[in-house]
């Protein structure tokens, strides 16, 4: 046998192979929040504010509170959000998809010009222009709740096992009484030796 054939023939299977250990590092998409996700037990991960705000949402519409408002749909203002965790994540991610569903529902609008620290300080100037120019000095604008909340964290290692519960929680208040009309606890517990991909 020709000596460039065999080394071909020995060669190959062993390119193939490491072609192939190569290929399952490469960047490719996987599902957001799906199986393949990382999950780090000392994080909060996309996954976990997915099942938070999903978990939230659910019984904030189920209870009706929205519905029952004096504006409709409801007019919500979004408070503070506090990241209370070793874990550094934008608190947007949780309340951004929450308000998404809301609005999509029909059951609530979100009020962004309302506040010391407007989200839309233009719009908010725009309004103000236009309550004095109808010499309306109360702003015209009466929203019907608040939603603010907290993230806090409680971590215990027993051996080399660490465990993370990470703890979301939501209240809506009614401005007109102050009353707290919606809370929600929602908590999320990772347990392992180190970060892995899958669930």
């Amino acid at each position: 046998m020709n000596k460039s054939i065999v080394s071909v023939a020995l060669i190959a299977p062993a390119l193939a192979l490491s072609l192939g250990g190569c290929k399952s590092d490469n960047a490719r998409y996987i599902e957001t929040g799906g199986k393949e996700s990382v999950v780090s037990v000392g994080e909060v991960d996309i996954q976990d504010i997915q099942k938070a705000a999903a978990g939230m949402l659910d019984s904030l519409l189920e209870t009706g509170v929205l519905k029952r408002a004096a504006n409709s749909p409801a007019q919500v203002v979004m408070g503070g959000v506090v990241n209370d965790t070793s874990s550094q994540f934008d608190v947007g991610e949780l309340t951004y998809r929450m308000r998404e569903q809301l609005v999509n529902s029909g059951q609530a609008a979100m009020v962004t010009t309302w506040g010391g620290n407007p989200e839309d300080k233009t719009a908010q100037d725009e309004a103000k222009r236009r309550a004095f120019l109808e010499g309306n000095t109360g702003g015209g604008l009466k929203p019907d709740f608040s939603l603010t909340g907290k993230i806090t964290q409680l971590k215990r290692n027993a051996g080399d096992t660490r465990q993370t519960t990470y703890t979301f929680r939501l209240t809506l208040t009614n401005l007109s009484n102050g009353l707290e009309v919606w809370t929600k606890t929602v908590d999320m517990s990772k347990q392992g030796k180190r970060n892995s991909v899958g669930m």
